[in-house]
């Protein structure tokens, strides 16, 4: 076999993985349903607020739940009431709250800086540990071998 065959092997073999590395094929609606079903086998229980919240960071889940980071190393899933339309898909979020380092389930708020007007208003919250974290994160990803 020729150099020129063998790179033509590399690349044809390289296409073949990054496509089955590709994004999920399970739909946001089936994503928002394992959450719920997760939600509902561990029993998670919400809380009211989150205390001294200072926001380090997210990760959207669906565009009905997302994962927010506390400065103390601590997560909360947050579900919001109906569809948070792109979360998903965006780059960033605003937190709309009415005390800097509180929120809360009523009344308080998520914006995507896309559409930062748009507010999803929070339904739960749920505080996390990491291994709930990793395995919502995991949900509807491919498997690796």
């Amino acid at each position: 076999m020729c150099i020129r065959d063998s790179i033509l092997v590399i690349t044809l073999a390289a296409t073949v993985l990054l496509g089955c590395s590709a994004t999920s094929n399970i739909s946001l609606k089936e994503k928002d349903q394992a959450y719920a079903k997760y939600l509902s086998e561990e029993n998670l229980a919400g809380e009211d607020k989150i205390n001294s919240f200072r926001f380090k960071g997210w990760k959207p889940l669906s565009d009905k739940f997302l994962i927010i980071s506390a400065a103390h190393k601590k997560d909360y899933l947050i579900e919001t009431q109906g569809t948070c339309h792109d979360l998903n898909e965006s780059h960033g979020i605003e937190l709309n709250r009415f005390s800097n380092f509180v929120i809360h389930k009523e009344g308080d708020s998520i914006s995507t800086i896309e559409q930062p007007t748009k507010k999803c208003f929070i339904k739960s919250i749920y505080p996390l540990t990491a291994g709930q974290t990793e395995h919502l994160e995991s949900i509807g990803n491919p498997i690796q071998s």
